[in-house]
């Protein structure tokens, strides 16, 4: 096994998700805590709170995410209100660090394009209540997205995850105070666009993230992914940005914690 430098960070991982691929939380969580790794577990819909806030109750160095995103509005979900009363009422119980992951996805179609904003919106409205920053999914909604951004501020900042958008709309969500986080596609060599947009987003405003256990960076493809694979993304970075290794991992643990203050 590849040695892994310590102090990475992993803004971005879904560990019931890993759970249900087969990998062993318990081991992974041992594993990251050896290597002093940092991160954030995600939270995909408003009801998984609480068996992930149990699951981390030991392991201070994850921080929780809650959100719904925007498969919240697909047919076999429940009615949207019901799904954003368990959130709320489940946020005012367990300690979270932002409102996510919440966003648009036009690759899947999920319910209507229109169902899909309000959703967002509706809970870039509860992050704006609670003081709290966002973390954001986009998937060839571009256009869309940028007409959300350009429609209010983000006075607690917030995340554009696994970003594979374009170099306009990472340009704006930077001028809104978003990161800009990226994941193992930015490891693969057809995606050339990808790094020029990396290069082009101030050093200060990028994070990145595994997005496990999916999109495993060029040397595990095919695999399932798991935060200790973050090393190839750290690597991949720092030879894209012409960095030392020592000085991407204290930058992104600069960045992750003006995220989360």
């Amino acid at each position: 096994m590849k040695q892994i430098p310590p102090a990475l960070i992993d803004s971005h991982f879904h560990l019931l998700a890993m759970q249900k691929k087969g990998v062993d939380i318990a081991e992974i969580l041992k594993e990251m805590q050896s290597l002093n790794m940092q991160g954030i577990d995600i939270g995909i819909d408003g009801d998984d709170l609480a068996q992930r806030s149990a699951l981390l109750a030991s392991h201070p160095f994850i921080r929780l995410s809650a959100g719904i995103g925007p498969w919240g509005v697909a047919s076999d979900q429940k009615p949207v209100l019901q799904q954003l009363d368990i959130l709320a009422s489940s946020l005012l119980q367990h300690d979270v660090c932002a409102i996510g992951e919440i966003g648009l996805d036009n690759h899947w179609g999920y319910g209507t394009k229109r169902s899909q904003q309000e959703l967002c919106l509706l809970q870039m409205d509860l992050a704006e209540q609670m003081n709290l920053p966002v973390i954001i999914h986009t998937r060839e909604a571009d256009e869309e997205m940028a007409s959300l951004l350009e429609s209010r501020s983000f006075p607690r900042r917030g995340i554009m995850h696994c970003f594979q958008g374009s170099k306009e709309l990472a340009l704006l969500a930077v001028s809104k105070g978003m990161f800009i986080s990226f994941a193992g596609p930015i490891t693969y060599k057809a995606n050339r666009q990808m790094r020029e947009i990396c290069k082009a987003i101030p050093l200060d405003h990028i994070l990145l993230e595994t997005d496990s256990p999916y999109l495993s960076p060029e040397p595990k493809r095919g695999r399932t992914n798991t935060p200790l694979h973050m090393v190839h993304i750290y690597e991949a970075v720092s030879s894209l940005l012409e960095l030392d290794m020592d000085r991407l991992v204290l930058q992104m643990e600069a960045n992750f914690s003006a995220f989360l203050n």
